[in-house]
């Protein structure tokens, strides 16, 4: 049966239910503000070759890449409201865990969990404003986040099947923001992402089972966009120092 829905409906759709149509539990007064972010964004390649809508119309049994930095423009995850205060947990479903520790009053973080035995652990150090949305949707999803510097951190996660596992460390100690927007939509999936430095912003979507994805950037001003569709698609392990822009898609479903 065919998906009646594209991984950017899905985010669009996980980010406004999960994160804003459930009952909440805060630790502090919300200020009843839609997190804004879709991980998919409206990024370069509307139509084919958009890393979003799953039909970059490439396919071959090992599933083929496209990259480089001629793409199209890489559209900036946008820095969310400032006055974003505090931690919010919603779950709902069996043997959710959820964890949040902030080392200072300015930062902000919204979980929430629906089904069983996901799990979220998110640290934001350091004397900076960190800022993260973070929404499971299935069972076994797991979430390891770290977020830390003088600088400003922004992190959108949506993870949507069974089993999929992020493990996110983002540092920015510079006067610009380092900003990552990720969706998982299926199950067995590995993603490890790493933010070094400042001004470094990553767009990942992993769409299929049992994909793998790592990716480093060090330095400032790196840009990636890198879509996922299909299964056991093999991670590329990319890295970029200082001032990189690559999109890269990566198919075995067909045209």
């Amino acid at each position: 049966m065919a998906k009646t829905r594209t991984l950017a409906t899905f985010a669009i759709a996980l980010a406004g239910v999960l994160l804003m149509g459930v009952a909440a539990t805060p630790a502090l007064a919300d200020n009843d503000k839609t997190p804004p972010g879709n991980p998919c964004g409206g990024g370069p390649g509307k139509g084919t070759g958009n890393p979003c809508n799953g039909n970059n119309g490439n396919d071959g049994a090992q599933g083929n890449a496209k990259s480089g930095g001629g793409g199209g423009p890489f559209e900036p995850i946008a820095l969310p409201d400032a006055q974003d205060r505090g931690v919010f947990i919603s779950q709902i479903g069996n043997t959710n865990r959820a964890e949040v520790r902030q080392a200072t009053g300015a930062s902000y973080a919204r979980v929430a969990q629906s089904g069983s035995d996901n799990g979220a652990l998110l640290t934001q150090d350091g004397t900076g404003r960190h800022y993260a949305t973070i929404a499971q949707d299935g069972d076994g999803n797991a979430l390891d986040g770290g977020q830390d510097g003088s600088g400003q951190t922004v992190l959108l996660l949506a993870q949507q099947g069974e089993g999929n596992a992020a493990i996110i460390r983002q540092t920015d100690n510079g006067s610009d923001y380092s900003a990552a927007a990720v969706a998982q939509s299926g199950s067995g999936n590995q993603l490890v992402l790493v933010q070094d430095g400042s001004d470094n912003q990553a767009r990942l979507t992993q769409d299929g089972n049992d994909n793998a994805m790592t990716a480093t950037q060090l330095g400032g001003g790196n840009r990636l966009e890198w879509a996922q569709n299909g299964n056991g698609l093999a991670d590329l392990q990319i890295t970029q120092d200082g001032g990189a822009i690559m999109q890269v898609t990566q198919s075995n479903t067909g045209g």
